[in-house]
């Protein structure tokens, strides 16, 4: 399917990326409260975009780069949004 083997190494996650993710989250719900989540979400993955590029994406094919990083993005920006926002049960 790839056309060749390669090893997928987990990606090394730089703290001062999750520090822009989080920073960037308490901003745009200071800036935009009544904003949906989905516009929340854009504008702090746009943010964030610089600081992505400390994400380690050893061992990802050059062509591949770009999606993975996006899904790493993804995947940071719902943990710590459940995690800093969610309602306490």
């Amino acid at each position: 399917m790839f056309g060749g083997k390669f090893k997928l190494d987990p990606p090394q996650i730089d703290p001062v990326f999750i520090d822009a993710v989080r920073s960037a989250m308490q901003e745009v719900e200071s800036k935009f409260p009544g904003k949906d989540g989905a516009a929340k979400r854009e504008w702090v993955r746009t943010k964030v975009m610089d600081a992505s590029k400390k994400v380690n994406l050893k061992g990802v094919p050059s062509w591949l780069e770009e999606p993975v990083r996006d899904a790493v993005i993804y995947v940071v920006i719902e943990t710590l949004w459940a995690t800093l926002f969610r309602k306490a049960a």
